[in-house]
């Protein structure tokens, strides 16, 4: 059985679409658990108006964020596996029966796929990988498993749980230490719809910028060992610090140190040249 955990907040216009998205899926031995973070509006109503054996849903006493919520929906899976959906998408019916077959691998522990990005403006998938195994250093080499594609056995998540002080980036967060321990699997087929709202959570540019910085604070040893690693979240805090209004030329700099092309050269100047305008704001 697949315990499918979704954690909610104010999502009385989507979390319907999300949860049937899951209960009609082509695999049917599936639990799903909605774990509400103290919703204002509606969202507590229409879940009580869902009638299935198979679902349920829990409220925390207070509201506490996401990761916190996908930790108590792990204590209450009763399944053998472990998937999680966002409760503002959407699902494509196979998606579980495309993933489920991976696990036939007995080396395969985590299963994940690309996702439709579905905003005003356009549709995009991401990401692009080759379909099979995916190494730790391709994991760490940039942020590239999305929770809602996520799906793994039971013990990943028993042992390696969601970290609650990730304001972002919870999903790289815990590939990067579930990687250390399981095996990776990439089904190249896009199973789910991510819908771009006007108040996500990437958006917010202030939980961006600490993201990052805590990144890089947590894995100090992965950002030694790994050039990879380094390399892509010092390009993202120093894109983060330019969102927030902060100069941001050591970490450009620093950039077009690990990889000396044009590119990155010509991002460092422009940095160099556009940071003294920046030079109200206090530097973090």
């Amino acid at each position: 059985m697949v315990s499918v955990i979704i954690p909610s907040y104010n999502r009385e216009k989507t979390i319907k679409r999300a949860v049937e998205s899951v209960l009609n899926q082509t695999y049917k031995d599936i639990e799903v658990i909605v774990v509400d973070d103290c919703s204002s509006d509606k969202t507590i109503e229409i879940l009580t108006s869902i009638k299935d054996k198979r679902f349920s849903y829990y409220k925390l006493d207070k509201n506490s964020g996401a990761c916190v919520a996908r930790n108590l929906g792990i204590e209450k899976a009763k399944g053998d596996y472990i998937a999680f959906q966002d409760s503002d998408d959407e699902w494509l019916p196979d998606k579980l029966e495309k993933q489920m077959k991976a696990f036939d691998n007995k080396d395969i522990d985590v299963v994940f796929c690309p996702f439709n990005k579905v905003s005003d403006e356009k549709t995009d998938i991401h990401p692009v990988l080759p379909e099979g195994k995916v190494s730790r250093e391709t994991l760490l080499g940039k942020s590239c498993v999305s929770t809602q594609t996520l799906i793994g056995k039971k013990e990943c998540f028993d042992s390696i749980k969601f970290d609650p002080l990730m304001p972002r980036f919870q999903d790289y967060d815990i590939t990067i230490r579930l990687s250390e321990k399981y095996n990776f699997y990439f089904v190249n087929k896009p199973l789910v719809n991510m819908y771009v709202q006007g108040d996500s959570i990437s958006k917010n540019k202030t939980k961006l910028l600490n993201a990052e910085i805590r990144i890089l604070s947590k894995y100090q040893k992965e950002a030694a060992e790994c050039p990879a690693f380094r390399y892509y979240n010092i390009g993202a805090l120093g894109a983060a610090k330019r969102a927030c209004k902060f100069k941001a030329k050591q970490e450009y700099k620093e950039v077009y140190n690990l990889r000396p092309n044009l590119n990155n050269w010509l991002k460092y100047v422009f940095v160099s040249a556009t940071d003294f305008s920046r030079s109200k704001y206090k530097s973090k």
